[in-house]
């Protein structure tokens, strides 16, 4: 099966909706897209696009904690067809699964803070703190 990955920026129209059991999270907001077209001086926008975005787990408890309606970000992910019945119709919505969400730096600043997640025993280090990154061989000159 092939998958179709696509990357979308726009500015979150809804707050995050998140819910959560146990040992599963899943966040879900809507984002809108408008391109802007330069006519003389001025700025018209165009047609808005609105793109339901899902996540899960990890990237859906970060989504919650990090973002608001109106914020500009990106998101990257696999595009699906969601599928459900209700009352006897067959009802169905594009969404992204994202795989990634980030600010648009293009349109702002934003600070970063790395979270320290649980490690299980047998992947510990005990030479190397969770704050620090491993140098990437295909960055190095």
């Amino acid at each position: 099966m092939m998958d179709a990955y696509i990357t979308v920026s726009g500015n979150l129209g809804t707050d995050v909706e998140h819910r959560a059991t146990d040992n599963y999270s899943r966040a879900s907001f809507r984002l809108a897209s408008t391109p802007r077209i330069r006519r003389g001086d001025d700025w018209i926008d165009g047609h808005t696009t609105w793109v339901n975005i899902e996540c899960t787990n990890r990237l859906a408890d970060n989504a919650r904690d990090s973002l608001a309606k109106g914020d500009p970000v990106v998101v990257f992910g696999r595009l699906r067809t969601k599928v459900w019945e209700s009352e006897g119709t067959k009802h169905e919505r594009m969404v992204i699964e994202a795989s990634s969400i980030g600010h648009d730096l293009s349109r702002g600043t934003t600070a970063f803070t790395r979270i320290a997640w649980a490690r299980q025993p047998e992947e510990a280090d005990p030479g190397r703190d969770d704050g620090d990154v491993e140098p990437s061989s295909e960055l190095a000159g």
